[in-house]
């Protein structure tokens, strides 16, 4: 029977990666903001699930998929499409560079609270998951360290970035190395037009709607009005107050304002994402140290876990309201090895993404032959 990444993956890391950001805060929170499933909706948990749903939303579905031996699928391969957390594998090609060249120290010691000054607590659970792992406690409101003294390892940290989906991270590491660094990382793997926009600030749009750009800013000026806000909100800490007080005391926006929201987050296309776990798990990727550490993060998670014929599972994903996303690549005994992108965004419901695994179409297509002749039939309708 093929394998799905919730088997691969163990513990509570499979689940994180599919939480959506609206469960992020208060469980009285979450069950004002989140709009009950609809008994059609197809079980994004399942293979079958999953051709349902791409059956009845093709233009809501870009993906891509290839092997070494042949194997190519692509639907609407080169269409931009929200990334959710799928993006922070460039963020770990950045930090995975700067080590091999010298300029980061992966044993270096950072402080919880500098990590913590990126942190906006919409990130279903994510963060205060990381900690629990990293056994740091926390305050009384399970979202942040209880001492912000603490210290843990950068290699830590980035590997909380993948491992949990922590959103802190990404921006601390393109902040630390500089946005320029995590684009050139990108391209060096394959990634040409990557979408390094702050994260932090993509979520105080939301929370703090005044801050947000008006509709129809040019892409430029939005990037440049999020590194100001993120800088804001990492030096100010009557800012990260107010934001945590409000979180705290306020529902989230409605979820058809998530929804819009989360349309106008960062974006790619499946085939540049794509490209960034094919050069890794070939080893094409900066070859030496910088292709094994960005690797060693990515496939640690399945470690362990492997069928037999299987020597590597690479995988990062992603969820937004409406939006489920993964970038994964498989290394097999014989030498094969397949990588590919899923971007959905359109119909999927709260409860879907609760559930969603967006890597299944993926890892099926390369296990099983009838079944990816199934999901070619759905494909072309």
């Amino acid at each position: 029977m093929p394998l799905s990444r919730r088997t691969l993956l163990t513990g509570c890391t499979a689940a994180v990666a599919a939480l959506p950001l609206l469960t992020a805060c208060s469980p009285a929170q979450a069950r004002s903001s989140i709009a009950g499933p609809r008994a059609a909706d197809p079980d994004l948990s399942t293979a079958d699930g999953w051709l349902t749903w791409i059956a009845g939303n093709r233009e809501h579905l870009a993906l891509t998929l290839t092997d070494t031996a042949g194997l190519r699928i692509a639907h609407r391969a080169r269409t931009p499409q929200p990334l959710a957390s799928a993006v922070k594998a460039a963020h770990l090609a950045a930090y995975a560079t700067a080590v091999a060249e010298g300029r980061l120290d992966p044993d270096e010691q950072v402080r919880v609270g500098d990590w913590e000054r990126y942190y906006v607590p919409t990130d279903g659970g994510a963060h205060s998951n990381a900690l629990t792992e990293l056994g740091i406690p926390t305050d009384a409101t399970g979202l942040y360290a209880a001492d912000p003294e603490r210290r843990v390892a950068l290699e830590q940290l980035a590997t909380m970035m993948i491992a949990h989906s922590d959103s802190a991270a990404p921006d601390f590491l393109r902040d630390r190395l500089g946005t320029e660094a995590v684009l050139h990382a990108a391209r060096a793997g394959g990634w040409h037009d990557a979408d390094v926009r702050s994260l932090c600030a993509e979520y105080l749009f939301l929370v703090l709607p005044d801050e947000a750009p008006a509709p129809g800013t040019p892409l430029p000026r939005r990037l440049e009005i999020g590194f100001d806000l993120e800088r804001r909100h990492r030096d100010d800490e009557t800012l990260r107050a107010q934001v945590r007080d409000r979180l705290l005391t306020r529902p989230l926006p409605s979820y058809d304002a998530q929804l819009t929201w989360a349309s106008g987050t960062a974006a790619s296309t499946p085939e540049q994402l794509a490209a960034l776990h094919r050069s890794l798990a070939e080893g094409r990727y900066l070859p030496g140290p910088a292709g094994d550490i960005a690797r060693g993060v990515l496939e640690r998670q399945a470690a362990g876990n492997l069928p037999e014929g299987m020597l590597g599972f690479g995988y990062k994903g992603g969820s937004l309201p409406g939006v489920l996303t993964a970038g994964m690549s498989v290394r097999f005994a014989d030498g094969r090895v397949a990588a590919g992108a899923l971007l959905a965004h359109g119909e999927i419901s709260a409860a879907q993404l609760q559930k969603g695994d967006p890597s299944l179409p993926l890892l099926t297509a390369v296990q099983d032959p009838a079944w990816r002749d199934r999901l070619l039939s759905a494909l072309r309708g």
